[in-house]
């Protein structure tokens, strides 16, 4: 790998970007003057934490008496190029490859002298080699992600980014959230078993899509082939009593999908469905699979529906039967992932038994619900009685709801069974 020819330029975006300039180092430079003006810009930065000037560096250079190592010129030209110049991407790319690349080395060279120089025995075999690994692992485990989080006393910091929310394709859920999901949150959907959770939570997977949005869906509890049957049979307008029959006219199914192209203005997000075991993945291995698919396949996802959080694994208490906190750990482990990776999660789970023929759900109606309630940034009930199921009708209730506002409101919405379908009517939101 030659990127002596750009090391000017690597070296001025060093300068420019603290999280660069303490991860590189100054043997990395072919060019031993490049090396010292490292050294004295990493030396100013931990004294004074940040990054020196132009006339700051070449006083230091006078102070510590190295102008024979690295002349004024030549702070002066590395300090003279203008980053705007190349594009950003490239830069990120170059300089990130060039200390990730010179730091393997430096790290490879380092194990093979220890090796070389340390007696091994059969008492300090495992030692030598978790040393090894240590110099080669450890010394390669970069991150150039550092947030630092926001200055309050910036103004910048103050304005609320829109561009964290978007729309669901439901207006109630954008009205009573204030634009819709936002990224980095976790929201839940609760209601008694075989009131339909499932069924919403692909209906909103597929808005999502419709939106443009990439959507990931983890079912525990129905197999791929059936979520993707209710997926299809919504999206393609096919009759869920016919879907398996039609579904093996592959030609027709092709056409039907470039169809729902055509047919909405914005090209629609892709959905993966995948299927893992009930209660064998935790939010680990959900975020471990999630984040191979985005890097095999160049996709961000903006959606991810799991289905549904009461049968995750809890990865920090595998054993409990503490049903408050499994609940409670995992819905903040959800979270976490979805923080960690600007996921916006859309989860369900099941009233208490005492609310399974409620024709209201509250707080209180949430199974272990002071441990869920707490973390969620927001949580609708699913209500239908026999008298709306026979109707064709649903009602979404917004139970809470981080950013306040709204609560308890709830608004009416139709279902197609034939084509496990969910549209809102254009009667107003009630609100309580």
């Amino acid at each position: 790998m030659e990127l002596s020819h750009s090391e000017n330029i690597i070296l001025r975006n060093i300068l420019n970007t603290p999280i660069y300039l303490e991860n590189a180092k100054p043997d990395f430079f072919k060019n031993s003057s490049f090396g010292e003006i490292h050294r004295l810009a990493k030396k100013f930065w931990d004294k004074y934490n940040e990054i020196p000037s132009k006339e700051q560096m070449k006083e230091s250079a006078k102070l510590e008496g190295v102008t024979d190592k690295v002349e004024l010129s030549e702070i002066e030209a590395v300090y003279s190029i203008e980053l705007s110049s190349y594009q950003e991407d490239w830069l990120t790319e170059t300089t990130e490859c060039f200390i990730e690349y010179k730091n393997l080395t430096k790290s490879a060279v380092d194990a093979v002298q220890y090796i070389q120089k340390t007696p091994v025995t059969a008492e300090n075999i495992k030692e030598v080699i978790n040393t090894f690994k240590n110099i080669v692992v450890e010394r390669n485990n970069l991150d150039f992600s550092f947030d630092e989080g926001l200055d309050f006393f910036n103004p910048e910091s103050h304005k609320q980014l829109s561009h964290n929310t978007f729309k669901s394709g439901f207006p109630f859920i954008d009205t009573v959230l204030g634009g819709g999901f936002s990224a980095k949150s976790l929201y839940v959907f609760m209601g008694m078993p075989k009131v339909g959770k499932s069924l919403w939570l692909g209906n909103l997977a597929i808005q999502a899509s419709r939106m443009g949005n990439n959507v990931a869906i983890i079912t525990l509890e129905m197999n791929d082939r059936k979520y993707a049957k209710r997926i299809g049979a919504n999206m393609l307008s096919i009759p869920i009593g016919e879907y398996s029959s039609t579904a093996n006219d592959t030609q027709l199914i092709k056409k039907k999908i470039s169809n729902v192209q055509f047919d909405n203005l914005q090209v629609p997000g892709r959905i993966w469905i995948k299927e893992f075991p009930t209660s064998q993945a935790s939010s680990v291995d959900v975020e471990r699979y999630l984040r191979k698919v985005e890097e095999h396949h160049g996709i961000k996802f903006k959606v991810v529906v799991i289905d549904y959080i009461n049968i995750l694994k809890n990865w920090r208490n595998p054993n409990s039967e503490n049903t408050y906190i499994k609940i409670k750990q995992i819905a903040e482990d959800l979270r976490g992932i979805a923080m960690a990776n600007e996921w916006a999660i859309l989860t369900a789970t099941q009233t208490k038994q005492g609310d399974f023929d409620s024709t209201d759900l509250t707080i209180t109606s949430a199974a272990e619900s002071s441990g869920l309630v707490a973390t969620v940034d927001g949580l609708f009930g699913i209500i239908q009685d026999p008298i709306m199921y026979a109707n064709r009708e649903y009602k979404l209730k917004l139970i809470a709801n981080r950013d306040d506002g709204y609560k308890n409101s709830h608004k009416m919405f139709n279902v197609d069974y034939n084509y496990m379908r969910i549209t809102e009517n254009n009667e107003p939101i009630h609100v309580e």
